[in-house]
């Protein structure tokens, strides 16, 4: 008796194929689902939270003085030496952080809203600009004064509040309208 080898496919090269298409299938959904504004804004909450408490970790370890200078499109860390403040623009961790395109900030310190200045981009300007943090982070592990930064989008009614307290502790938490 002679076995006839019939046309056709093993299951082991059906079942490749279907793990291929299964990838490409994942691979494009996730490109063609874009992030929502929602999800923009509670990342940025989220990431600023951390760098407050890396940053005041950084200045109980190293006994140091920090401050953080909101800007209108972002915010930097600063660290005060030789007498001033100094951005920190050689850490990477704590280097100035901007914001997604129309996302804004709101800053209260101790429940008073602050008008957060336009300040240039210009480098030789900020070279001679005198820089002001709004917050300081002690390295006694205090933050001071307390501040609220409202993370919003026009025409997005979720928003953000980081919250940072005198005792040390801060928090991210969606904004209830």
């Amino acid at each position: 008796m002679r076995l006839i080898k019939q046309p056709g496919f093993s299951l082991l090269e059906l079942l490749v194929v279907i793990v291929i298409i299964s990838i490409l299938i994942t691979f494009s959904t996730l490109a063609i689902r874009g992030t929502s504004p929602q999800e923009l804004i509670q990342t940025e909450a989220q990431r600023l939270d951390r760098i407050v408490q890396l940053a005041l970790e950084e200045a109980i370890l190293k006994g140091e003085e920090y401050g953080i200078e909101f800007l209108p499109n972002g915010y930097r860390f600063l660290r005060y030496s030789e007498d001033a403040w100094q951005p920190m623009s050689e850490d990477k961790l704590l280097r100035q952080r901007d914001l997604p395109p129309g996302m804004g900030i709101e800053l209260e310190i101790e429940n008073i809203a602050v008008i957060i200045d336009e300040t240039s981009d210009d480098e030789d300007e900020n070279k001679k600009k005198k820089f002001k943090p709004q917050v300081f982070l002690l390295s006694s592990g205090e933050i001071s004064p307390e501040f609220k930064v409202h993370l919003v989008m026009p025409g997005v009614s979720t928003s953000y509040i980081v919250s940072g307290y005198v005792d040390g502790n801060h928090e991210a938490k969606i904004s209830e309208l």
